[in-house]
């Protein structure tokens, strides 16, 4: 039987709008080349443009292609079924029948592919049994959709009622809610799936039926399927041609692999959800589609490995085999600080997402900070300071144990716990003698979490109150009251006492505060909630001074890191590391401190050695930062500070990630593409001009010492349950 026009029309209709859609997706990723636009490197030569073009739009038109290849063949079968005379269905009973059968084989296939995805498995066997598996579950699918069609027309028959599109449409709303939350989770939904995707589908899919709605009375004459049939077939071979180059090639010219992942529409997002199914040994990196691993077949070795020197293998995919670290010099002994009060109380306040660039006594101009900005003018304030990852999960870890997160021994979970086998700053200040409290105000400071390890008394007033509102009320007001209730008790007078305060408020998502009012963009709220966080602040400042507290305490107050307003493409945080979401303010207050501004960069990884050394407890081997009472001083010439690092943890909802930064030069490393980016801090603070073709030699220099860092100088720790 000859399949019937309207299945030629929807074919024709989904192949050119795939066409449009990669024409559009090619030509942005073509002018990206040309111009160097984002970071992408300005690259001449046609060759070069016609490749990236290619490349853009070869994943839209199979996309494309696939979708109208599959509703054309259901289409004529269930046209062709009605004209042999069978059971009369009805077209709601149909539609619906048949979106059920296609959110089935979308599932099955899956679910399929992730059990397929296991270690214990050779790379040949798992491509050999989801080829195998694919077959038998489209057939299931199409059986189900027959089933379904007669099943749902007898039905909506039976209740008098339209019951059917009722059920398809629950089951695609409940499939979208189940892919959303998927994607939304941990505020990671453009870091996996940008709007473009969803942008796209809908243009594919609401394209091409109004387009085969308006082919509706076309009737192809031989000839006319003969072109159709040899365009579909030239469209599905150039698109596959261009995955296949692609696959093993991407990492052969810099300015094309920039182009590609940072100025396209849908190609990254896509290449991020499908890469992982390319990685042979499942280490988390593939050696196909720019990832970088060279050798796909041995899990220990890739591009985040340690560098195991002298063993014959090129364990970190850089620069062959290592020859070892060069010994490293003693530390300095540390400067005369017959300034600084012994023993005194030491109180660490944490600003959950608060930017430096939102604080008045770093230059804000919004009057977000009235209160800090008096207390800040007698202490000493870090104007370049910076966080070591962009998510609490990560950097809280990180500020408790003075390592960086990768180095915390803790759990596999995306939350993890952190194990007890770690010796955290409130351990320290416990074993030397301190009296030990925090004021949480996050679900993560719950105990399971692990964090409450070495405080003696752990505030959860807040926490238990909230639970998971949290986000959604305004608490700092009660903090700060829980944390004045701590001053005034009797552990607090007899002293010396180490206290925590965690301040939530700036956190998305920001609530609105009518006494300030800045206006009603987000940027605006959340403004307000550092106004109101400061107010809560002031009040502790001041009963710090009534109880007579103050001058025999260093109070030092940061953020465990910053806020992005859509400066790179995500809001929030937790999605990259440019200093949108690192550059922190960074304050610390107390007895003997000549008020000034340090311009040295610093690291929230300096925050132990700094409060260990004021509370002389005894420094642990191989802390990751330096001591801040050396920059309290004079120094003639100022002093320097060792490169500063920050990571983003490979986890199901962020690729590996490293930056160096050297001021002024920062340098990004994404593990997982093999890409890098190099930024001149004073110059483009903002992060918006790749200076690497442009300044190799300090490239150069920074890479191998950042990658020296990654393979020799920290050591990082396998989760385990």
């Amino acid at each position: 039987m000859r399949p019937a026009p309207h299945a030629y029309a929807l074919l024709l209709s989904a192949t050119l709008i795939a066409a449009l859609l990669g024409l559009l997706e090619g030509l942005y990723a073509a002018l990206g080349l040309s111009t160097g636009g984002g970071d992408a490197p300005a690259s001449g030569g046609v060759l070069s443009a016609a490749l990236v073009f290619l490349y853009a739009s070869a994943p839209a038109l199979l996309l494309g292609l696939g979708f109208g290849l599959v509703t054309a063949a259901l289409f004529a079968l269930w046209r062709g079924a009605a004209a042999r005379g069978g059971e009369a269905v009805g077209a709601r009973a149909d539609i619906s029948a048949f979106l059920l059968a296609v959110l089935t084989f979308a599932a099955a296939l899956f679910i399929s592919a992730r059990l397929t995805q296991r270690a214990d498995l050779r790379p040949a066997l798992r491509a050999a049994l989801l080829a195998l598996g694919t077959p038998p579950l489209g057939l299931l699918a199409l059986y189900l959709w027959a089933t379904l069609r007669r099943l749902l027309a007898r039905l909506d028959r039976r209740l008098r009622a339209p019951f059917s599109p009722i059920l398809g449409l629950t089951a695609l709303v409940f499939a979208l809610s189940l892919l959303l939350t998927t994607f939304l989770r941990e505020d990671a939904f453009e870091q996996r799936l940008n709007r473009w995707i969803l942008a796209f589908a809908a243009i594919q899919i609401i394209g091409a039926l109004m387009l085969t709605y308006a082919l509706r009375g076309w009737r192809p004459t031989p000839l006319q399927r003969r072109h159709l049939h040899r365009g579909v077939a030239l469209s599905g071979l150039l698109g596959l041609l261009a995955l296949q180059d692609l696959a093993g090639h991407l990492n052969e010219d810099e300015a094309i692999k920039e182009a590609l992942l940072n100025h396209t529409l849908t190609f990254r997002p896509l290449l991020d959800v499908t890469q992982p199914f390319f990685d042979r040994d499942l280490d988390g990196y593939a050696a196909l589609f720019g990832g970088g691993d060279c050798d796909d077949e041995d899990p220990s070795v890739h591009p985040g490995a340690v560098e195991i020197p002298r063993n014959g293998v090129d364990d970190d995919c850089f620069d062959g085999d290592s020859p070892g670290a060069a010994p490293q010099a003693p530390p300095a002994a540390p400067l005369g600080r017959q300034h600084l009060r012994r023993r005194p109380n030491v109180i660490l306040i944490t600003i959950d997402s608060l930017r430096a660039d939102h604080v008045g006594f770093l230059g804000y101009e919004r009057p977000t900070t009235p209160h800090l900005d008096a207390y800040a003018a007698r202490g000493v304030r870090f104007a370049r300071a910076y966080a070591q990852a962009p998510q609490t999960k990560a950097s809280v870890p990180s500020i408790f144990t003075g390592r960086y997160f990768s180095e915390v021994d803790r759990s596999p979970d995306l939350w993890a716990r952190v194990h007890d086998e770690n010796h955290t700053l409130a351990e320290a200040a416990r074993d030397a003698g301190y009296f030990t409290a925090g004021v949480p105000s996050h679900r993560f400071f719950l105990p399971n979490y692990g964090l409450n390890q070495g405080f003696q008394r752990w505030d959860l007033t807040i926490v238990e109150r909230y639970g998971q509102q949290i986000p959604h009320v305004i608490a700092d007001e009660e903090v700060i009251d829980r944390a004045i209730d701590f001053l005034k008790s009797d552990d607090a007078q007899k002293g010396p006492f180490f206290l925590w305060i965690h301040c939530f408020n700036p956190h998305h998502f920001y609530q609105k505060h009518e006494k300030y009012d800045f206006g009603g963009r987000d940027i605006d709220l959340y403004d307000a909630e550092i106004r109101a966080t400061d107010e809560a602040l002031g009040r502790f400042f001041k009963t710090l001074q009534a109880l007579e507290l103050d001058q025999k305490t260093y109070t030092i107050l940061h953020s465990d890191h910053a806020e992005g307003f859509g400066e790179h493409g995500y809001l929030y945080h937790g999605q990259h590391l440019y200093d949108d979401q690192l550059h922190i303010p960074l304050l610390i207050l107390g007895p003997g401190l000549t008020p000034r501004t340090v311009t040295t960069p610093v690291a929230n990884l300096d925050l132990v050695p700094t409060i260990l050394e004021l509370i002389e407890a005894p420094l642990p081997p191989r802390l990751g930062g330096v001591s801040l009472l050396d920059y309290t001083g004079e120094a003639d010439p100022p002093l320097t500070h060792p490169p500063i690092f920050a990571e983003m943890v490979k986890d199901e909802t962020h690729s590996a990630r490293r930056v160096i930064i050297s001021w002024p030069w920062k340098l990004h490393y994404a593990i997982t593409y093999n890409r890098y980016a190099l930024f001149d801090l004073a110059a483009d603070p903002s992060e918006q001009h790749n200076l690497m073709a442009r300044r190799p030699l300090v490239f150069e220099d920074l890479r191998g010492r950042l990658r020296r860092w990654m393979s020799e100088e920290i050591e990082p720790a396998a989760p385990r349950p």
